[in-house]
């Protein structure tokens, strides 16, 4: 069952200027539902260059955005209501100065019934660290405890519920492959791996693994053993998955887990395939039990090989699904159709972040979501940060991997990705389920205004 409403109307320079985009003019409408839901907004015109936003009513703030998504000139939104919530549907253009005639059509596509539970939003639903320790261990989840004041994500994937039986992570090692990682941080350096087979600053490659005094794990980007962190990416990251339970700054969903250092992005954030691709052996040669890969780019036959070679070693690869409001993960984690897990990134209330790319329509692809918007973590210098993405969504699964395999250190990469994904909560699946037409009220009204 769906429905469809089109109006019709046109830009004209007695509109009001859109304040978000240059010397553009906008019309907006207001968009609500009595029920949570998803929602389709096609904008189309053949007189200027569509560009459509989804405004939050509260604050003025855009919170999606389209441009050429409905193909060629035409733009597209998929919007998950929340019930109750004002949304504003802006009408503008790419182009300064544009005008002219436009449609825009709001319709609630067919509903799909899940596969498995899975759906193209949420993928198999929220990582439920509880469930899936248990489950590693042949155990019901583990009963609810107080909510901590450690973070209030540790508490959304009830990493509490799992340190309670005494799984934080101990002997697990993490490598985080990114910018680095700032092995001095107070809130870190004692979770920081160490290569004892090497001895420190001798010149000789004690341990014959091609790599000379790697005790801190190695440098890709400038070739060498110093695997520091000064972009602040890959230090953010570590903190989420093993900050320590020292009592001050923040404290990660495994906080007795190692943290494997590979840099392989460079001081700007950037880097080559071929440095992610070797910094993903380097992980799984070295004894990386799990790899968090919040990185993303195009597609690499140099990194899928390498993340195949780290699951044959027995890693486990946890990959952000990317940061475009795509309808499916991006590459690399779009190999969680046949390795390790795809992770996409939530708000604090369950909600898809607007970023966040989307789990796609294959259930094959193992994909949860995670907290992942204003996520406080370390940060380089002793500091600390909030940021938003899927790269902070990807540690907090990375470090339920690691209680995973601190209880359980024989899980393979088929079981890990099983349990998490049957394990997974689906509560909020209801939001990526298209809206049910016949308790559908929504209404879109020109809010129009002469200059």
């Amino acid at each position: 069952m769906n429905a469809q409403q089109t109006i019709h109307e046109s830009l004209s320079r007695w509109d009001a200027r859109n304040p978000t985009r240059p010397n553009t003019y906008k019309d907006d409408y207001r968009l609500q539902s009595t029920t949570g839901g998803q929602v389709q907004l096609d904008l189309t015109s053949g007189a200027f260059d569509a560009y459509l936003q989804i405004v939050d009513s509260r604050t003025g703030r855009v919170i999606a955005a389209n441009d050429d998504g409905g193909g060629g000139t035409n733009a597209r939104l998929t919007l998950n209501l929340q019930a109750g919530v004002g949304y504003i549907v802006r009408v503008t253009s790419y182009w300064a100065n544009e005008t002219g005639n436009y449609s825009l059509t709001l319709s609630t596509p067919n509903a799909q019934p899940p596969a498995n539970g899975f759906n193209s939003t949420y993928g198999y639903g929220l990582v439920n660290a509880a469930a899936a320790v248990a489950q590693s261990i042949g155990r019901t989840p583990f009963a609810p405890v107080a909510d901590t004041d450690h973070s209030w994500s540790n508490n959304l994937v009830n990493a509490p519920e799992v340190w309670a039986q005494g799984y934080i992570g101990r002997n697990v090692v993490v490598a985080v492959v990114d910018t680095g990682v700032d092995y001095t941080h107070s809130d870190l350096d004692a979770n920081i791996w160490r290569n004892t087979r090497e001895i420190a600053d001798n010149g000789i490659d004690d341990d014959g693994n091609g790599f000379v005094d790697d005790v801190r794990g190695w440098n890709f980007a400038n070739g060498n053993n110093n695997p520091m962190d000064v972009n602040g990416h890959g230090t953010h990251v570590a903190g989420t998955i093993a900050a320590e339970n020292n009592g001050t700054g923040i404290t990660g969903v495994a906080y007795n887990a190692q943290i494997m250092p590979v840099k392989v992005l460079g001081d700007d954030g950037s880097g080559t395939n071929l440095s992610v691709a070797r910094g993903i052996r380097y992980a799984a040669d070295n004894g990386a039990n799990v790899i968090n890969l919040s990185l993303g780019g195009g597609y690499s036959s140099d990194i899928e090989s390498a993340i195949a070679h780290a699951v044959s070693r027995g890693a486990i690869v946890v990959m952000a699904a990317g940061n475009e409001g795509a309808a499916r993960p991006s590459n690399p984690a779009s190999l969680a159709i046949q390795y390790g897990v795809s992770v996409g990134a939530i708000d604090s209330s369950g909600n898809l972040a607007s970023f966040s790319n989307r789990a796609g329509t294959d259930s094959r692809m193992q994909h949860v979501v995670a907290p992942g918007v204003n996520i406080l973590s370390t940060r380089p210098g002793g500091r600390y940060q909030s940021l938003n993405g899927t790269s902070m969504a990807t540690p907090h699964v990375a470090g339920v991997v690691a209680l995973m395999r601190q209880a359980n250190p024989n899980l393979t990469d088929a079981q890990v990705r099983q349990i998490l994904t049957s394990s997974a909560i689906r509560a909020s699946s209801s939001l990526s389920s298209p809206v049910d037409p016949a308790s559908l009220t929504l209404t879109l009204v020109p809010r129009r205004s002469r200059r």
